[in-house]
């Protein structure tokens, strides 16, 4: 799994949807409700951008590698029902190309 793939993977498992647009809709909006700092206090800011990022990610408004907070397990574990662990996160393109051909074309 590359790593856009894992990252859209944490941003569905975050907001609970498998394909609905209309499942990601309400599902976005009961759980920002949840975690919105107006309501509960700047100590879930960090978890209500990582809702807001999620549901970018999901509806197209952000692209996966852009997204810096779905890539912390432990911010996105937070989210998540107990007991239940963040997708493992894929590696990035440049890593796997680095590791695999790094021998051919390594530079003189």
């Amino acid at each position: 799994m590359s790593r856009e793939e894992s990252i859209l993977a944490r941003a569905k498992q975050i907001l609970g949807v498998e394909e609905s647009q209309n499942q990601l809709k309400k599902n976005f909006f009961s759980r920002i409700a949840k975690y919105h700092p107006d309501k509960c206090g700047s100590s879930c800011s960090e978890r209500a951008k990582v809702l807001i990022e999620s549901y970018n990610v999901l509806t197209g408004r952000a692209k996966p590698l852009e997204c810096k907070l779905l890539e912390d397990d432990d911010l996105v574990a937070s989210l998540l029902p107990k007991g239940v662990k963040p997708e493992k996160l894929g590696v990035k393109y440049e890593d796997w190309l680095k590791e695999n051909f790094y021998d051919f074309v390594k530079p003189e």
